[in-house]
């Protein structure tokens, strides 16, 4: 079992998320996560004052996969993420054990 981990901008979740629905990965978590991004701080106008700003609004997308699905939902990730702006970063974990609250089954019949 794998979680695959993609840190993306707002708004790309739709693309995203539309990539995925196609590559028949219907199963994800969405947080609205703030981050830094490679350009570093901007200087921003709030009400006639300036503001360094250095954490950004992304969106942190969690799908919890079997191994044999992870590729095709990386390509899906990275095809609807350059479809619409070409940013984030996906990364790809091991998961050691999964529980069901509602029904305890655990390990690979608890992932879809």
């Amino acid at each position: 079992m794998k979680l695959v981990v993609a840190i993306i901008q707002p708004q790309q979740l739709p693309a995203v998320k539309q990539s995925l629905f196609d590559a028949q990965i219907k199963h994800l978590t969405a947080t609205n996560v703030l981050g830094t991004a490679p350009e570093g701080a901007e200087v921003r106008s709030f009400r006639g004052i300036a503001h360094e700003v250095s954490l950004f609004q992304k969106v942190r997308l969690e799908v919890m996969l079997k191994e044999e699905m992870v590729d095709r939902a990386v390509d899906a990730i990275v095809r609807g993420g350059q479809d619409s702006g070409g940013f984030g970063i996906v990364y790809v974990t091991d998961i050691h054990d999964v529980v069901v609250v509602r029904t305890g089954e655990r390990g690979e019949r608890a992932v879809q």
